[in-house]
């Protein structure tokens, strides 16, 4: 069974609201059969244009990191200013997709 290395940079502190630290981009990179090798952060500034130069940065270390990395499989989301997840990006980066409310 494969092992998970995990590499997060935490950018800033979650709030205590119960939300996820605030306008960052996740990138959990998998590999080709969806085994989560890791997760890498980079902060963004809510603008779309910010998301997917943040989505790049992360996709870049996450290449860098992980040699058996597979871009389709490895999700990409982004949380807004309270740090809730509330958007979905295309592994193109072509496509920024709003989460649903809850």
């Amino acid at each position: 069974m494969k092992t998970s290395a995990i590499q997060i940079e935490r950018n800033r502190p979650a709030r205590r609201t119960g939300g996820g630290a605030p306008n960052i981009v996740i990138r959990e990179a998998c590999d080709r059969d969806g085994v989560v090798l890791g997760h890498l952060v980079a902060s963004h500034d809510g603008t779309p244009d910010g998301l997917v130069a943040a989505a790049r940065r992360a996709t870049q270390r996450m290449f860098a990191a992980f040699a058996d990395a597979c871009n389709v499989n490895s999700r990409i989301i982004a949380t807004d200013g309270s740090g809730r997840p509330r958007w979905s990006l295309s592994p193109n980066f072509a496509l920024i997709e709003e989460l649903a409310a809850e």
